[in-house]
Formats: C-alpha cells, structure tokens, sequence
C-alpha cells in the first residue's frame, strides 16, 4: 500500500459518531491513505455534521446512505462509518445498503464500542480493487477493530409475487418503529416481525401499529427498505438549555410547505424563503429544530398526535404553532397547500401568520396558537392553556 496515493470514499450515516466526537479518530486514521472526500448519509447525520462544523464532511446533497455511495463510487475505496444500536442492528444495517452498491464496501461499524467490527462486504466483481483489502486490514489496525469478511446480498429487484418477512433485530418496548422514515407503531413485544406480500406490507408483529402511518407506505420492496426502532437523534444536545436562536434579517420572502416529510427540509428552503410552514407534530418539531441553524422561522401545524421520534427542539424567532383541536393536521395542511393563498413571493413573517390563522377560522378550525413568547390565542382569543 501505498500511503498518500489512495483516493477513500467515506459516507457517515446517521448521527451517532458525530455527536459522540468518534468521527474524529476515522478522519484521521483515513487521511493519511490519500485524498479523502467524505459524504454524509441521511438527514440527521447532515444536521450533526452542520452542529460540529465539520465543515471537511459534504452536507451540501440529500441522499439516503445508499445514494451517497454510490455517488462516490469513482473513489478507489468505499468506506461506510455506522453505530447501530446493537452490532446485530449494525450488520443488518450494512448488509442492505452495501447490497444496493457495486463496489465493495468496507463497513466501520460501532468503533470506540466493545463489540466494534470491522466488516468487508465484498462486491460482486470478485473485490478486484486493489486497495480494498489493504485499506481494511489498516483500518483494523489503527482502530482497532475485529476484521471479517461477507459476501454481499444480490441487489434487490421488485416483484409482484414476492413474499417477504424481516425480523427487526435490537427493537426495544416503547420505541417506535420507522418504515423509510414513516413512524408505523410502537414495540409491544419481544420480537418484531414485519411481513409483506406483492409489495404490500400485510402484517406487523411486536408492534402497536399505527394505522395512519402503515397507510402512507403504500408499494414497498420490504427486503430493502430502511427500518428503523429507535428515536433519530437520541443524544441531541445541540440546543442545550436554548430554545430561541436569532432569525434571519430577511424582511419578505415566499413560503416553503414540508409536509409530513422532515427528510427534504433543507431541499424546501432557499435564500428567498421568509418562513416554512411545517405540518405533523414531529415533522414540526423536526424542522423548527433544523432551520433554527440557519435562522428561518416555523410555522408549524399541529394536532397532538405526535410519537416523540425526536428529542429537543430549538426554533428561530419568531415562530408560532398552531395547535388544532377537533382535527387533523394532515388534511387541514393539505387544504392550505392547495388553496394556493400562499402561492406569492412577497410575504412578511406577520403576513404569513394571518393569513394561516385566517385560513382556520374561515374553515371553523379551532386552534390554540403558541409563539416564541408563550403567548397563545385560541381562535383569536387568549387562553390559559398549558404549553404544548
């Protein structure tokens, strides 16, 4: 091997190793080997990377792990940096990215853990590339991590009569279960087992399901899709005891709408954007928290129906929630989305607010409004309620 002269694809997927400072030592152990050009893989790893100001780490594209990967493939190596929750969790978690990827991957997964393994997912080229081994043999050492080797899964491909079962390793009762990022239910049982037929999901064990949220599922390749038991960013400490952080000076703007999708909240903003209006509880919580990075105020949409898939939550000034009563956000936001009153490109933060508030009142929805100075209106009337 030959040091300075080995070009290393890195993807860092989900938060963990950022927040716990242990994306350190990789960077440090990789950059030695040659050009390192390092990826992140997901939203909330982009958003933890944005906290440490890892500014040598690429947030600037919204890709699944998977995507980043791939996206890097012209790179002589592809390194994947996961802390699963369980090894077991871990070694699923690779198993199906790397089966949607060529090239070999070399997954560093739960390093600084006792149980941390070092895994080589060999791609179906035979691992011809020339580096691969070496790269992962050095990885061991200077970690140190437990070395082995696994051939990959065949890349999945659809089909209409496909019956397929997944166990979800590591679930743990109370938490909840996410389907590509929809929150499907909660862990009742010691064993998860999510079953599908003809790519539709047809059963869920172990788990309180949530109707609403199997619904939005819809066709699924369940062999390859990404589930997750857990909360997405469990030791979120970025807001500490702030709630507030500064808006932006922006006076007017147009509007963004992130509807139930938190993933393509940076994607819904641009430099032009006075305000975004977010709908679901945890979609809310989500974005305020997100956006309150790059100062653009929330209005968010709610009915109380949260899972709690996320913890903490810091807001730009000047953001107002709207608590509904009697009904749902997802039609009440979608109602607004396709009324089309907030189609223009010149609002005032004030502007947007009366006109959502409007919007409600004209439609009979009762609401109990909350801004950033816990005053609350309900239908325009204060009201001592307690803080939601």
């Amino acid at each position: 091997m030959n040091p300075g002269a080995i070009e290393v694809g890195l993807v860092i997927h989900g938060p963990e190793l950022i927040d716990s400072g242990k994306i350190g030592d990789l960077l440090n152990v990789l950059r030695p080997l040659g050009p390192l050009h390092a990826q992140a893989g997901g939203t909330m790893a982009r958003v933890a990377i944005l906290d440490k100001q890892l500014t040598s780490i690429d947030t600037s594209k919204k890709m699944h792990t998977s995507e980043a990967l791939n996206f890097l493939s012209d790179k002589d190596v592809l390194v994947l940096a996961n802390c699963g929750k369980t090894l077991e969790t871990g070694i699923v978690f690779g198993e199906v990215v790397s089966s949607r990827v060529r090239r070999s991957v070399i997954q560093i997964e739960r390093p600084g853990v006792t149980d941390g393994r070092l895994i080589l997912w060999q791609g179906f080229d035979g691992d011809r590339f020339r580096y691969v081994q070496s790269v992962a043999r050095h990885l061991c050492t200077h970690l140190p991590l437990e070395f082995e080797q696994r051939q990959k899964k065949a890349m999945s491909s659809r089909s209409a009569a496909q019956f397929v079962a997944r166990h979800i390793a590591g679930a743990k009762r109370g938490e909840p279960v996410l389907i590509e990022g929809i929150v499907v239910g909660t862990v009742a049982g010691d064993e998860v087992v999510i079953t599908s037929e003809r790519n539709k999901i047809v059963s869920v064990s172990g788990v309180a399901t949530k109707a609403h949220g199997l619904e939005k599922i819809g066709e699924i390749d369940l062999g390859a899709a990404y589930i997750k038991t857990g909360f997405l960013r469990a030791h979120n400490r970025a807001c500490g005891q702030e709630t507030l952080r500064p808006a932006r000076p922006l006076k007017r703007g147009s509007i963004a709408f992130v509807n139930h999708r938190a993933e393509s909240t940076f994607e819904s903003v641009n430099e032009g954007t006075i305000c975004a209006i977010t709908v679901g509880d945890d979609t809310t919580f989500i974005c305020g928290d997100i956006l309150s990075r790059i100062g653009i105020p929330i209005v968010g949409i709610t009915d109380g129906d949260g899972d709690g898939i996320y913890a903490g939550m810091c807001k730009a000034a000047g953001s107002v929630i709207l608590r509904l009563s009697k009904a749902s956000d997802d039609n009440v936001g979608l109602a607004l989305e396709q009324s089309g009153i907030l189609n223009g490109e010149n609002y005032t933060l004030s502007d947007v607010v009366t006109i959502v508030t409007g919007f409600l009142r004209r439609g009979g929805v009762e609401f109990v409004a909350t801004d950033d100075k816990a005053e609350r209106h309900k239908g325009g009337v204060e009201a001592c309620s307690p803080d939601i």
